[in-house]
């Protein structure tokens, strides 16, 4: 008898994959599902967040999501960093459902000859991947609703591994400079790709009574903290994050020679959600009476959060 994966399993199956690969290259990732282990708590992921610099591949990653159940709702600007990101959900009044924060480098706030060399790197990224057999899943969803168990592994296996990676040669350290000099988050993006640079843990499913409590718990344990929580005491989304370890990045010099570069890629955010307001600030309540929770994102918060990972030019030096 073949089973068929209908949207929700095959989510349950990319979020286990996607978090178990950023797990191998984020160490303060594992360090902090023990000290959520060790405080009683369990680990739930409440966003994993991309940053990409290809439109083509955004817009392929926005429809494969949609075979995960998820749809794109809100959109948010970011000119300072000259990035532009919309949200992608479950739609619906359950706050606990995994999310996706999907940003873009913005090239059209890049001058021309910036512009060239981001494109340029992500052609060079186009001519090493064949999504082909990934988009012919994608259509066999669209038409089904559902993927075979043979299907769904290798939807999942060519997301996460490849359609979430940069595939081709390294990044040309003379682009990373550029890039960096005007964005240090479209510079990150660029030297990890459109891999999750940061996955989101939900305090209260960690038992902690607040995220305060969680901040203060995780600078006793050692962790490198943003200096500040994004959202006052009782408002309805409260964030802060640890600041991205310095990771040597493969780079092309400019004799075509291959070099290492010091970049800021992928962090660890924790999250507390509370009732959602409407506009005049009055509070909302799910259908059955129980609190309605902000699953959304304000900017003002992601603006800030985006400073954990963003390589700045100074840093990028030729090492004898």
């Amino acid at each position: 008898m073949t089973i068929t994966l209908h949207a929700a399993a095959l989510r349950t199956l990319f979020v286990e994959r996607a978090t178990a690969k950023f797990a191998r290259n984020v160490p303060d990732f594992v360090a902090l599902q023990k000290l959520v282990a060790d405080n009683g708590g369990t680990f739930r992921n409440d966003h994993g967040a991309i940053r990409s610099a290809d439109p083509a591949v955004t817009a392929l990653f926005l429809r494969a999501a949609q075979v995960l159940g998820l749809r794109r709702e809100l959109d948010y600007r970011f000119p300072a960093k000259r990035l532009v990101s919309c949200d992608l959900q479950v739609i619906g009044e359950d706050a606990s459902q995994f999310k996706i924060f999907v940003s873009q480098v913005d090239l059209g706030a890049f001058p021309d000859e910036i512009a060239a060399l981001i494109r340029d790197d992500c052609a060079r990224q186009a001519r090493a991947v064949d999504h082909g057999p990934f988009v012919a899943l994608i259509e066999r969803f669209e038409r089904r609703g559902g993927l075979s168990e043979a299907e769904a592994e290798a939807f999942v296996e060519h997301f996460v591994d490849r359609l979430m990676a940069r595939n081709g040669p390294p990044l040309e350290r003379s682009t990373l400079e550029a890039v960096a000099h005007l964005s240090g988050e479209a510079a990150s993006a660029l030297a990890l790709g459109p891999d999750f640079n940061h996955v989101t843990i939900d305090v209260r499913a960690a038992a902690f009574d607040d995220i305060e409590a969680m901040a203060a718990a995780m600078q006793q344990a050692g962790f490198r903290m943003l200096p500040e929580i994004q959202g006052a005491r009782g408002t309805k989304l409260r964030q802060t994050a640890t600041m991205a370890a310095t990771q040597d990045t493969p780079v092309v010099e400019t004799d075509g020679t291959l070099g290492v570069a010091p970049t800021e890629k992928q962090f660890v955010e924790i999250i507390e959600r509370n009732q959602a307001v409407d506009a005049d600030g009055h509070p909302l309540w799910q259908q059955d009476g129980r609190p309605l929770i902000f699953r959304n994102f304000l900017a003002a918060n992601a603006e800030k959060i985006f400073d954990a990972a963003s390589t700045r030019a100074g840093a990028i030096r030729v090492r004898a």
